[in-house]
C-alpha cells in the first residue's frame, strides 16, 4: 500500500555502506598522501588484498584508478562539463557558492551521521584513510557544483506540458491528503498456534505508540516469541483514492491527528499499524499551478534528460578528440 522500509538500524548500515563507497574517490585522487602514492606506485606487485584465492595487486589498484580518472570515460566527463558549462554562460545560468554549501552540508550529514557520536566514528575512520573533514568537503563541492550546473542547464531547456501539471496537481493538491506512519508485522514463516502471540504483541506495540513512546523504542519483541520477519516502518503521504480496494484502511480518514489505527490484520501478509501525523487540504489548481510548475521545472535530471541535453550541445559546439589522446 505504501512504500516501507527498515528501522532505523538498517539506515545506520546503508550509511556505513555509503560512506566507505564514498572514501574510494578522494582516495584515487589528489588527497592521498604522497608517501601512500608513492608506495603503491614503486611495489606494483604487493598485495592489497586476497579473496579467496584470489590476490588484488597495487598494480590492479593503479590501472583500475588510471581507468577510472584518466582514462577515456575521465576525458568524456570532462568534456560533458565544458559543454555545460558553455551553455550556462549562454542562458546565463551560474551556481551559487550558498546553493553548493547547503548541499555540500546536507550531503556531509548523510554520510558522517547527525549526532555527535556518529559524527565522531566517521571523522576517525576519514583520520584512518589519511583524509579530513576538509578533504571530503572538497570533493563534494566539486561534485555537486557541476551537477547543480547541468541540473540548471537541463532545468531551463525543458518544456513542461500544462498536462505535466494538472497531473501534479491531481496526485497532490485536488484530494485531501494525510501523511501516515506505518508499521507492517509480515506472518512470514508464523505457525498456525504462534499467530495469537504475535497479534498481542502488535496490540502492545500499538498501546504504547498511543501513549506517546517513538515507535523505533518500542518494536523489541518479548522473550520466548519466536521471530518472524521484522516489522517494516514506513512513511507516506496518501489519498483516499489511494485506497480503492483496500477497505480494511478506509477508517485512515476517520481517525483524527496523532491518532493510532490498529491492529489491522490483513489475510496473507500480516498486521498494520498507522498514526497520521500530518493532514492537508486541498487547492485548486489556479493557486498552485506556478509552484507545481517550478517543481516539475526545478526536479532533479535523468541519466537520458542530460545525455539528450548533451547530443543536442554537441551538435552546436564542435567537440575535437585527438585520435591519439590514449
Amino acid at each position: 500500500m505504501m512504500q516501507l522500509k527498515q528501522s532505523a538500524c538498517k539506515y545506520r548500515g546503508l550509511k556505513a555502506v555509503l560512506l566507505c563507497g564514498f572514501l574510494w574517490v578522494p582516495m584515487a585522487c589528489s588527497s592521498v598522501k604522497d608517501e601512500k602514492r608513492t608506495a603503491v606506485s614503486t611495489r606494483p606487485d604487493q598485495v592489497l588484498a586476497t579473496v579467496g584465492r584470489v590476490q588484488i595487486t597495487s598494480d590492479e589498484l593503479q590501472s583500475r584508478i588510471l581507468d577510472r580518472y584518466y582514462g577515456p570515460r575521465a576525458l568524456n566527463g570532462l568534456i560533458r562539463e565544458a559543454l555545460f558549462s558553455a551553455e550556462a554562460e549562454r542562458l546565463g545560468l551560474r551556481v551559487r557558492s550558498e546553493e553548493v554549501l547547503l548541499e555540500v552540508d546536507q550531503r556531509l550529514n548523510a554520510l558522517l551521521g547527525e549526532t555527535a557520536t556518529d559524527r565522531r566514528q566517521a571523522l576517525r575512520e576519514l583520520n584512518r584513510r589519511g583524509l579530513s573533514e576538509l578533504d571530503l568537503r572538497k570533493e563534494l563541492g566539486s561534485e555537486i557544483g557541476q551537477a547543480l550546473l547541468i541540473q540548471k542547464v537541463v532545468s531551463a531547456r525543458r518544456e513542461i506540458l500544462e498536462e505535466e501539471i494538472l497531473e501534479l496537481w491531481r496526485q497532490t493538491w485536488k484530494e485531501p491528503r494525510r501523511k501516515v506512519e506505518h508499521v507492517a508485522f509480515p506472518f512470514g514463516d508464523l505457525r498456525e498456534g504462534e499467530l495469537d502471540r504475535h497479534g498481542e504483541w502488535v496490540a502492545r506495540v500499538g498501546e504504547r505508540w498511543r501513549k506517546g513512546a517513538p515507535v523505533t523504542e518500542i518494536l523489541e519483541r518479548p522473550p520466548g516469541l519466536r521471530p518472524s520477519f521484522e516489522p517494516r516502518i514506513g512513511e507516506s503521504w496518501l489519498r483516499e483514492s489511494d485506497l480503492v480496494g483496500r477497505p480494511l484502511f478506509y477508517r485512515l480518514f476517520e481517525i483524527g491527528r496523532g491518532e493510532v489505527l490498529g491492529p489491522v490484520m490483513e489475510d496473507n501478509f500480516g498486521w498494520h499499524l498507522f498514526r497520521v501525523v500530518e493532514e492537508k487540504a486541498p487547492r485548486p489548481y489556479s493557486e498552485v499551478r506556478d509552484q507545481l510548475e517550478s517543481e516539475l521545472r526545478n526536479s532533479p535530471p535523468t541519466d537520458t534528460e542530460v545525455l539528450a541535453v548533451e547530443e543536442s550541445l554537441r551538435l552546436r559546439i564542435p567537440v575535437d578528440v585527438r585520435d591519439d589522446a590514449f
